[in-house]
């Protein structure tokens, strides 16, 4: 006799409903998506004993006809799908027909329900896969749906639940995810008759981050918006003051759907890489929208995984559109993008009365010292005289004389002129060209004035860190780390220019190696001879240097070239583009000058004035914080002032 037997419905339905459903967390968030789907606006979960004895979720969407409530407890009974290649244009968060059978069948089940076309509701009890009670009842339009006691068939996985507060967090992580995603919905959830969450549903993910994680987490969003080849990435992600030492806040979606997907994650992280410290991960909501067509979330019945038919692409729109987020949110907030706005002091109007025969003197070409006049003769008055080309008639007369202001650069913005210079002018032509020469100067004086930045230096501390005050905070600069940060930048511009820059060796160094670091060397050659090395090999297990990056700075280039080597072995299976990044990053921390370094203050204004200029000075290539504030407020409060 044969050994294979067909299992009995009982028995199938309590193996699907462990797929779907393995603890009260599971059933919340299948009922909660149904409620979604139904195009509900408020939706209440009330659970008990973590969700073991009871769990109640209200909403107001469109209801279940009466017809359709019984069928909608069967296996595989769905209005979302009709046919195979329906699943490739999925829409709604849930398609399988799989929720309600699989809660039926472990858990007793009452559900009232009614559409806004119906006279009357529906109410119908399941328990253990068995209808109990079918009638007819009066009720608004929406569903409620009351689960009591899971698992009371299925003793092999009631054991398995944890403790009635750890089950009760599981449902709240799902309550968060939904309410997050959906700040036009209003959630509420209530544990053991407290309530724990409670959203507006006003439409604004703020208002949503706010009331579930509080305004320290609301303040610091930063909103994200891109658009790649037909997709579209939107949501929030949060400034690096915000970032948690787990990954429990990166929140991905797609197409509003929570998904965990390493290549989503991966994008959000790495575009973090030089904001956050090492073991540092972001709180990020982001949604990706893109053809369901491009996207298989029949994967998994828990629908938590998908595969994507453009992998790449994906990773693109998440990396690029972070990266933007977060360079946009450094040129907003940085105190060093505060400039001065100098009020450029005008020449005041001289009246010339007679019209003279010119005394040729060189126009000043120097910006910093320009001399000139201003011709003030009433204007219709001057193109009469233009026009009738008296200047060139004129005979020799009596010139009269006016005194004009000289100016300095730092006159010209900052004071009036203390001494006047007589100077002897002009016809009307040179006076025009004079004009042109005054307004040129004026603008690139006051362009120049315009960048520099209003920071206050006050010294350095301990010969590792540079103190600057600006508006009321003081700012301690790892000098370290700054000019780790600021030769990156420079590193990268030239590598990516291919404008390299290579300081021959008068005496080239050997290196030897490995045979399997010396191939590894070889198989990058490109990369280090693209930031300034010039490389050949030299025999076997031997690389000879003759030329090296021109970074500027008096260093061991040899020990340079062997940590950068180090780095490659250590990241030979990652992307070529983030090879790249961390070489250059290697590149530059061994590069820059290190703590306990004696300054002097000229370099130490120098390292700032050229670290403040750029777009994201407060975080190395590595992550790490380059400086810490101090706000006035504080230094007052510490000593008790405030």
């Amino acid at each position: 006799m044969g050994l294979i037997a067909i299992l009995d419905d009982n028995t199938i339905n309590k193996i699907a409903a462990g797929e779907v459903v393995d603890r009260p967390a599971s059933i919340v968030k299948e009922l909660v998506e149904n409620s979604i789907d139904a195009g509900a606006t408020h939706i209440s979960v009330e659970i008990k004993n973590g969700g073991i004895s009871y769990i109640k979720i209200s909403d107001n969407g469109k209801g279940i006809a009466a017809d359709d409530v019984e069928i909608a407890f069967e296996r595989h009974a769905t209005s979302k799908i009709r046919k195979e290649t329906d699943i490739l244009r999925i829409t709604s968060l849930g398609f399988r027909g799989e929720a309600l059978a699989s809660v039926a069948s472990i858990a007793k089940v009452t559900m009232e329900t009614k559409t806004k076309d119906e006279p009357t509701g529906t109410r119908i009890v399941i328990e253990g896969g068995k209808t109990l009670e079918l009638e007819e009842i009066a009720s608004n339009k929406g569903t409620t749906i009351v689960v009591e006691n899971v698992f009371f068939n299925v003793p092999a996985r009631y054991k398995f639940l944890k403790k009635d507060y750890t089950e009760a967090g599981y449902i709240e992580d799902v309550i968060t995810r939904m309410a997050i995603i959906h700040p036009e919905i209003s959630f509420k959830f209530v544990s053991n008759n407290k309530q724990v969450i409670n959203t507006t549903g006003n439409g604004d993910i703020k208002h949503a981050v706010y009331n579930i994680f509080g305004k320290d987490i609301a303040n610091e969003l930063i909103p994200v918006e891109y658009e790649y080849k037909s997709m579209h990435v939107s949501g929030v992600i949060g400034s690096p003051k915000t970032s948690r030492s787990t990954r429990q806040y990166e929140f991905t979606y797609i197409n509003g759907r929570y998904v965990k997907d390493k290549t989503l994650m991966t994008a959000l992280e790495k575009a973090f890489e030089q904001n956050l410290n090492i073991g540092k991960f972001p709180f990020a909501i982001l949604n990706l929208e893109l053809s369901p067509s491009e996207v298989d979330v029949n994967v998994h019945p828990a629908k938590l995984e998908v595969k994507f038919e453009h992998e790449s692409d994906v990773f693109d729109i998440i990396y690029h559109g972070v990266t933007n987020a977060l360079l946009d949110y450094h040129k907003r907030t940085s105190p060093f993008a505060v400039e001065i706005k100098p009020d450029v002091t005008t020449v005041p109007e001289v009246k010339i009365e007679t019209v003279v025969t010119p005394v040729r003197t060189e126009i000043p070409q120097s910006i910093t010292t320009p001399t000139f006049v201003v011709d003030t003769v009433d204007k219709e008055e001057e193109k009469e005289l233009a026009s009738e080309q008296i200047v060139e008639k004129q005979e020799s007369k009596e010139i009269n004389t006016v005194n004009i202001p000289t100016y300095t650069a730092l006159e010209t913005v900052y004071e009036r002129p203390k001494e006047l210079q007589q100077v002897e002018y002009v016809d009307d032509k040179d006076i025009l060209e004079i004009k042109d020469v005054v307004n040129a100067v004026s603008e690139e004086v006051k362009k120049e004035y315009e960048t520099k930045i209003n920071y206050k230096y006050i010294g350095s501390l301990f010969d590792t860190y540079i103190l600057i005050e600006i508006e009321e905070k003081l700012y301690i600069i790892d000098q370290h780390a700054a000019h780790e940060r600021l030769l990156y930048e420079q590193i990268k511009e030239m590598y990516y220019s291919k404008s390299k820059e290579t300081q021959m060796l008068l005496i080239p160094s050997l290196v030897e190696l490995k045979h399997n670091e010396q191939e590894l060397v070889l198989r990058n050659k490109e990369l280090f001879e693209e930031t300034g090395f010039m490389l050949e090999e030299f025999g076997d297990n031997m690389i000879k240097i003759s030329g090296v990056p021109n970074i500027g700075y008096d260093m061991d280039y040899v020990e340079l070239f062997k940590d950068t080597l180090d780095e490659l072995r250590m990241e030979s299976k990652t992307t070529k583009e983030e090879r790249e990044n961390r070489f250059l990053a290697t590149m530059a921390c061994k590069a820059a000058v290190k703590g306990n370094m004696k300054l002097t203050h000229t370099e130490h204004i120098a390292l700032i004035d050229k670290m403040v200029k750029l777009d994201r000075p407060f975080t190395c290539p590595h992550g790490r914080p380059t400086a810490y504030e101090i706000s006035k407020y504080e230094i007052e409060r510490r000593f008790a002032r405030k």
